[in-house]
């Protein structure tokens, strides 16, 4: 009996290491592509690597991305817009946050209100360019094409946003802070992403088939359930051993 329960604290010990540590707060950032759930391989972060290069020698842009399993409970825009504040990012910056675990997708995005790249353009070329992408799970194309759509837009400097809690503007952007713009983009599917790229929309949340390289969203809530229930098996299985060895003794 001793030995079955610990063969069932190992099981779940096992479950643990297998779900990914990707969720987490918003937080620091240093390179331009941070891939906490590695589904993008060498070669893709070296295509990459070569499309933010250009987009900073011919615009003086750094995109910056950062792909988690997910976003810990926390809105898209507010993630993103927190990662950078904590990452010091400034007028020459642009984030991309993309949660890719599941079957879903789930985006947000960031940049400062003293950007050349005027918001609407960019939110354009996210719901345009980078969603259908994003719906077929090519997180390497996604990256580069924002890249190279980024190049491509006309400079102006963007006016201030007016702070507005809650607003919504099309395509489900949200909060526009002191701080520069960040919104909030609903996960979408592969059926509907092109559909949902041209209509106003609040944060929605659909499923669609686990594609390969994606990952488990695991968040902080999920892993202290199964770390109880870990600790449940533990003492049921200490209780009953103790148990049967106090009736072997009477006997």
């Amino acid at each position: 009996m001793r030995r079955t329960w610990t063969v069932l604290g190992a099981l779940v010990l096992v479950l643990l290491a297998a779900g990914p540590a990707a969720a987490g707060p918003p937080r620091q950032v240093s390179g331009q592509l941070t891939d906490d759930s590695v589904v993008i391989g060498a070669a893709g972060r070296q295509v990459v690597q070569q499309a933010v290069d250009r987009l900073a020698a011919e615009r003086d842009i750094r995109l910056h991305t950062v792909l988690v399993s997910d976003f810990d409970a926390v809105p898209a825009g507010e993630w993103a817009r927190r990662t950078a504040e904590l990452s010091g990012l400034g007028d020459s910056d642009l984030l991309l946050a993309v949660a890719v675990g599941g079957g879903a997708y789930d985006y947000g995005w960031w940049v400062a209100e003293g950007s050349p790249l005027p918001v609407a353009d960019v939110d354009a070329v996210l719901t345009s360019a980078v969603v259908p992408d994003l719906a077929a799970r090519d997180w390497t194309a996604a990256v580069v094409t924002l890249a190279e759509q980024l190049r491509s837009l006309p400079e102006t400097v963007a006016g201030p946003e007016t702070p507005a809690a809650g607003s919504e503007t099309a395509a489900g952007s949200g909060t526009a802070t002191d701080s520069g713009t960040a919104t909030d983009s609903g996960t979408a599917t592969d059926s509907d992403a092109e559909a949902d790229s041209d209509t106003a929309t609040d944060t929605t949340m659909a499923m669609s088939d686990e594609a390969p390289g994606s990952t488990l969203p695991w968040s902080g809530t999920t892993t202290l359930v199964v770390l109880g229930i870990f600790a449940v098996v533990l003492v049921s299985g200490h209780l009953l051993s103790r148990r049967n060895d106090s009736s072997s003794s009477t006997r």
